[in-house]
């Protein structure tokens, strides 16, 4: 189910097995995914979790807190992980985010919407802050549309690999041409993308690099 999760939404499903162990609940239902989604990428929300934590206990309640074991993911839960791909595809992508996952919770409503409501969030604002964070990621993600299953090899024989930026029509060129490579990569160093966290992590300034990637004219 997670092959096409993104880093920070596998993340996100992780901290959400990691909120229902800390609350002692019997699976990870959609709550623990929304407080997953809260800690792995606050800015989607808006909302800090600890008082979202405490909201999700006054409505769902909470035992002592389990071991290590897996969690298994209700049926709910794992309606809107599924539903996070319809997301993704409305965008013409195939890579889900937790924005993504966002939207489907929303879709699915349930608890995950009710506490949310009720820890004073509104609705229609996370829907159109996730939708934007959704659709800023696609653009920024390079698809490989219309090529040969195995890029790898069609680029060693020397066929073209055409690319694309998210659910633009228009090809920005070939693989294998230094110019869109280096694009490519920039795009990749961008943001809070995790090539980009990557190098500050180990203090690489990705603006200088990016300037030593591209032309003036292509930024």
């Amino acid at each position: 189910m997670f092959e096409h999760f993104d880093a920070r939404a596998r993340e996100s499903v992780a901290l959400a097995q990691e909120e229902a162990r800390r609350l002692g609940h019997e699976d990870v239902g959609t709550v623990h995914l929304l407080l997953g989604i809260a800690r792995a990428d606050p800015g989607l929300l808006d909302l800090p979790v600890e008082p979202l934590r405490a909201k999700v206990v006054e409505l769902f309640g909470s035992a002592p807190a389990r071991g290590d074991e897996a969690m298994p993911i209700s049926a709910e839960a794992k309606a809107a992980l599924e539903g996070a791909n319809t997301q993704a595809l409305k965008r013409g992508h195939t890579i889900i985010g937790p924005a993504d996952v966002l939207l489907a919770l929303l879709v699915a409503g349930g608890g995950a919407a009710r506490a949310l409501r009720e820890s004073g969030a509104k609705p229609a604002t996370v829907r159109k802050r996730a939708s934007a964070a959704a659709q800023s990621a696609a653009l920024s993600r390079p698809v490989v549309p219309h090529a040969s299953p195995d890029h790898e090899a069609a680029l060693r024989s020397g066929r073209p690999v055409s690319v694309t930026l998210g659910g633009d029509p228009f090809p920005i060129g070939d693989l294998g041409n230094p110019r869109v490579d280096a694009r490519l990569l920039s795009l990749m160093l961008l943001g809070d993308a995790p090539a980009a966290r990557f190098l500050r992590e180990h203090g690489i300034d990705q603006l200088k690099l990016r300037a030593a990637l591209l032309p003036p004219d292509a930024h």
